[in-house]
């Protein structure tokens, strides 16, 4: 419950129920303004119906990209790190030629299937889900990493609060001391709708009102302090390895394109199909009255 703000009252049976009734009627007028609100946001999951402007409609899919920020590529680079997708999800690298020592990594994306959105009554879209990610695997190096994996999944995107959760896999027994979980034996746990990250600002559509393909993109991600513990535990970083994440202000963008079509209007031929099974319907309980 919230703090009271009242104050001291004044002695006097008076007042207190004053205060007492007045406390209840913002408690009735806080709970309706709540149940409101949960009453106007609707779940839709790819392939259902949506209600905009009156009309009907179809939420037909979309993905959902994250793009590695240049900074968070070059800690992933130092450590040595390769990074794999999830199921439906699937991950792109950019290399790029750096001779005489070969290739460098330059870019690193994770697109992922959107498996729901929720929205406003007036279609102003809240969240959205996707699913599948990518896994990252630190192999052992001096003074880097012990070696370990985190993988990334399900990432769920408030748009309203600008959080990220995710559900993330990974040895986090080193979380509650801040440092590498420990080496020689592994404790694989998953947590679910974790906050991962916040974002600064987004950019595009975020109201659906009809038909199309609405594309935003979701700029300035920055880690939340639980998530960089959980980071530095499930991939084992040390030293360097644990400055140079430390380093990373900005962990990348998301590019996003919802689908909306519209409603597929039933043939001639399934009006009348109804209309015989409505009149059928009809005879047979007329005859069963006739008995």
């Amino acid at each position: 419950m919230p703090p009271d703000r009242a104050g001291k009252c004044p002695k006097g049976p008076l007042v207190v129920e004053i205060n007492m009734n007045f406390a209840l009627k913002s408690l009735v007028a806080a709970a309706a303004i709540a149940s409101v609100g949960l009453a106007s946001a609707a779940t839709t999951p790819v392939g259902g119906s949506l209600t905009l402007n009156g009309n009907n409609y179809t939420l037909t899919g979309g993905t959902g990209t994250l793009s590695f920020s240049s900074s968070l590529i070059t800690a992933l680079n130092v450590g040595k790190v390769v990074v794999t997708g999830v199921e439906p999800a699937t991950v792109t690298e950019v290399l790029t030629p750096k001779p005489p020592f070969g290739s460098t990594r330059t870019g690193v994306s994770a697109a992922a299937p959107i498996t729901s959105v929720t929205t406003t009554a007036a279609g102003a879209v809240t969240l959205v889900n996707t699913a599948g990610g990518a896994t990252m695997t630190a192999n052992v190096l001096e003074g880097v990493s012990l070696g370990g994996s985190l993988s990334v999944t399900n990432l769920a995107v408030d748009l309203t609060n600008k959080k990220i959760f995710a559900s993330i896999t990974g040895d986090f027994r080193g979380v509650a001391t801040n440092e590498a979980a420990p080496y020689g034996s592994s404790v694989i746990t998953t947590k679910n709708d974790f906050h991962l990250w916040n974002f600064a600002t987004i950019t595009g559509p975020t109201t659906l009102n009809g038909a199309g393909a609405y594309t935003n993109a979701i700029s300035g991600l920055t880690i939340t302090q639980d998530g960089f513990k959980h980071f530095v535990s499930a991939l084992r970083l040390v030293d360097l390895g644990v400055s140079t994440l430390s380093n990373v202000t900005d962990y990348g963008t998301i590019n996003s394109t919802i689908n909306v079509a519209a409603a597929a209007v039933p043939e001639p031929s399934t009006y009348a199909l109804m209309g015989l099974g409505l009149a059928g319907i009809a005879l047979a309980a007329r005859r069963r009255a006739a008995k």
